[in-house]
């Protein structure tokens, strides 16, 4: 049993593991919490000490 990704997924998660900067928007249900949270999950299980993340949410549902 895996995780399908979403195609914002698929976009996202790769890019975000190689270093680089993501600017994402898409509707509610996407799944863009996932996509995130397990680059930053998967760095945290490497170095818990050695990462930053700024994540923004300027969303009607999480504001």
């Amino acid at each position: 049993m895996g995780i399908i990704l979403g195609d914002f997924q698929a976009n996202c998660i790769p890019q975000t593991l190689a270093g680089k900067d993501i600017l994402g928007c898409a509707k509610t249900g996407t799944g863009k919490t996932l996509a995130f949270a397990l680059p930053i999950l998967n760095q945290l299980a490497v170095d818990p000490y050695g990462i930053y993340a700024l994540v923004l949410t300027p969303t009607r549902e999480l504001a």
